[in-house]
């Protein structure tokens, strides 16, 4: 009886068809990897996009409320300032 060889010189050599077969998978599963990458970077992006569409209508909700504050403390200020004319005139006009 013969002892068996064994090692990297006596092994039987790989077929071309396993090699292509394996090289597909690999190619196969970086393309899948790189759809879920791609959709996860897209949600990110949508993510921040709505985020921000959220801050900027507060933001322009402020100026809205500012803008109306300040019509009516213009219009509270005019107001004023026409009644001290008005006590202004009548001052002048007393003998």
């Amino acid at each position: 009886m013969s002892p068996t060889p064994i090692g990297p010189r006596h092994a039987a050599p790989v077929p071309l068809s396993t090699v292509i077969s394996v090289a597909q998978l690999a190619v196969l599963m970086v393309g899948v990897g790189s759809v879920f990458i791609t959709l996860g970077r897209r949600d990110a992006v949508l993510d921040r996009l709505h985020s921000d569409m959220g801050e900027l209508r507060s933001i322009a909700q402020e100026l809205v409320k500012s803008q109306v504050l300040g019509a009516a403390n213009d219009k509270s200020h005019e107001e004023a300032l026409r009644q001290v004319a008005a006590r202004l005139d009548r001052m002048e006009s007393r003998p």
